[in-house]
């Protein structure tokens, strides 16, 4: 267990379920609400395909309203959600095993649902891939000057990115859940549950290997996820700077985007954590240190978004420019300045209340200043968007807009998605990180294998992961021939060292396959517009290579996430769902509270005395030592 762990988890309790505490009834009910938020949402959409966006109430000027401000909501909460696991993680946080899975489901359900609203908003939905650079046809190629294709890149890379981190994370609990389901297979319906989820686990064993690999390609995609974040929210603000509306020129405005979205991510996983605590009975995985650290949180995003806020408006008031100044007092004083207070009373003065050392330790109060940050980044979004299109330059483009009962409906309907994704995700898997937030317990698994096959190895149970290390250094020594591995629950930096695994790094697949994937966007986005579809826009040069960096930079990221991955599954052999590991007696335990040392041979045969009587001098003795036949 990490340094400082001990705090996280109260007098050494396990939590053998994932959702034996939330009851049936308690979760149907949800479900239904769910249910009957996507019904309005598709009854919204249907509205929209016949008559088109303008039942949203869209017009002109305001050709952007409740949809971009939504899209813009719902992505920021997903890189918030992603930022704040990704931050815990490389900075060994121990509190990173209880929050991690919720706040990576939380990014990617974010992520879905924002993606719902670039693609009904086309017109064409069903045309949606147009966007990207695919051989048709028409020899037409996407306008990669345009702010709006880096939207598609950088929401396409997003996904991406979250998805891996996601996957990778969940991957060893999926093994948790494999063995579970197997131990506990009643008739047809229990064996395809056991076989859906070792599926879904690609074969994991906990080897060593197996660990060594999975903490750094983790750890990467980590880091990989913050950069497509600071992508991903700048480049939305370049692309409101683009344009030639009063107030989004601010040079802050990125900064602003990012510290709004960190601060509504952060609020959104604040209310999840104090429901799924309350709903799961883990009081003892997320305790008040967990609540303390979120409530902190949300304080140091509230004053940093009220920093910008302050540097924005002083910044606009001195530089003498009239129509910025009149769209600043428009915000605050205008038909939408009920969105402007919103953003002040819910994101800025609401957090303020963790000044006092006893509200940041209650979760009650946590989830209300989560979901009011919510929101008052919502009302940010609104006013910043609808305040300025509204009234820009001439007073005869002045015109109130309207959001119709259909844009509310489809906002709605986004928020159900998100509900029903969330409540189908934790009814599956486990909404803790187990292979981060241990001790777990499982009852040993039974013994398998043909009697008749030849032997592959000898493996010796341990209780603990100093054992299995001692072990693996003697069988390195002792058995010239044969291969060694352990297998555990949890990564084991003993392991990784007597198996000498410390030299092999994942940092050159990723930067080799961020650098295949920088260049051959470049290389693309330059071909098209200098020589394959040459566009005059507004006099700019053909190789305009600064719009060419937020796609590059996302794209990249998105390759070289794609390429860790898939160099850990080939390194660690994977998928490969039948292994003479999964023969050792009681190796269903290796996934929750048990570790082996195996020696074992690629050949037909082994001689299993060499190692059998270099574990038998071992003191302490392991628990068991096995036979394991392939």
């Amino acid at each position: 267990m990490p340094s400082g762990a001990s705090e996280m988890v109260l007098n050494g309790e396990t939590h053998r379920g994932t959702g034996a505490a939330m009851g049936m009834r308690a979760w149907w009910l949800a479900l239904a609400a769910a249910l009957a938020l996507c019904g309005l949402l598709a009854v919204s959409l249907f509205f929209l395909f016949w008559d088109g966006i303008a039942v949203w109430g869209n017009d002109i000027p305001v050709t952007w309203a409740l949809d971009i401000v939504s899209y813009d909501w719902w992505i920021g909460i997903a890189c918030g959600g992603l930022v704040v696991s990704a931050a815990l993680l490389l900075a060994d946080s121990p509190a990173h095993g209880a929050l991690n899975r919720i706040a990576e489901t939380m990014a990617v359900m974010g992520a879905v649902a924002a993606g719902i609203y670039p693609i009904i908003h086309l017109g064409r939905p069903w045309l949606f891939y147009w966007t990207f650079p695919y051989p048709n046809s028409f020899a037409l190629w996407p306008q990669f000057r345009s702010p709006l294709y880096w939207d598609a890149i950088d929401i396409l890379s997003f996904l991406g990115i979250s998805l891996c981190f996601w996957y990778v994370g969940l991957l060893p609990d999926l093994a948790v859940l494999r063995d579970r389901a197997w131990e506990a297979a009643r008739g047809e319906k229990g064996l395809l549950k056991a076989q859906l989820y070792g599926i879904a686990a690609l074969g994991w064993r906990g080897s060593a290997v197996h660990w060594h690999r999975w903490v750094q390609a983790y750890r990467i995609l980590a880091l990989l996820g913050v950069l497509v974040v600071l992508a991903l929210q700048t480049g939305a603000a370049v692309m409101f700077a683009g344009t030639l509306e009063p107030g989004w020129h601010d040079t802050l405005l990125p900064v602003t985007y990012l510290a709004g979205a960190l601060l509504a991510g952060t609020g959104m996983l604040s209310v999840l954590v104090v429901v799924v605590r309350h709903a799961f009975a883990l009081q003892s995985l997320i305790t008040a240190r967990h609540v303390s650290l979120l409530a902190l949180l949300l304080l140091g995003l509230a004053v940093a978004n009220m920093y910008c806020l302050g540097a924005s408006t002083v910044s606009a008031m001195l530089a003498g420019d009239n129509f910025v100044v009149a769209a600043q007092v428009r915000r605050a004083t205008g038909p939408v300045a009920w969105s402007f207070w919103m953003l002040v009373a819910g994101a800025l003065v609401a957090p303020l209340v963790f000044l006092a050392g006893r509200l940041r330790r209650s979760p009650a109060v946590l989830a209300w200043v989560g979901g009011s940050a919510c929101a008052g980044i919502w009302g940010d979004h609104y006013t910043l968007i609808v305040a300025t299109l509204q009234h820009d330059f001439l007073p005869s483009s002045v015109h109130a807009t309207r959001i119709s009962f259909f844009a509310w409906a489809t906002f709605a309907g986004s928020g159900g998605a998100f509900l029903l994704m969330l409540l189908l995700f934790f009814r599956l898997v486990p909404v803790v990180g187990l292979a981060r937030a241990r001790p777990y317990v499982m009852p040993a698994g039974a013994p398998s294998g043909d009697a008749e096959a030849p032997l592959w190895g000898v493996a010796a149970e341990f209780a603990t992961q100093d054992g299995m290390a001692h072990a693996l250094r003697k069988l390195r020594a002792g058995t010239a021939g044969l291969r060694v591995d352990g297998y555990g629950p949890v990564p084991s930096a003993r392991a990784t060292m007597a198996l000498g695994l410390r030299a092999r790094s994942m940092r050159g697949f990723a930067v080799v396959g961020g650098l295949a994937g920088a260049l051959a966007m470049f290389g693309m986005c330059s071909y098209a517009t200098v020589y394959g579809y040459v566009f005059d826009i507004g006099g700019r040069p053909r190789f305009s290579w600064p719009d060419f960096v937020v796609p590059t930079v996302s794209f990249g990221c998105l390759c070289a996430g794609l390429t860790v991955v898939g160099a850990m599954l080939v390194g660690n052999r994977l998928p490969r769902l039948n292994h003479p590991a999964f023969n050792i007696a009681g190796f269903g335990r290796a996934s929750v509270d048990r570790f082996f040392a195996v020696a074992y041979t690629s050949g037909e045969q082994i001689d299993p005395m060499a190692a059998e009587a270099v574990l038998r001098a071992m003191s302490p003795a392991p628990l068991a030592i096995t036979r394991v036949r392939r």
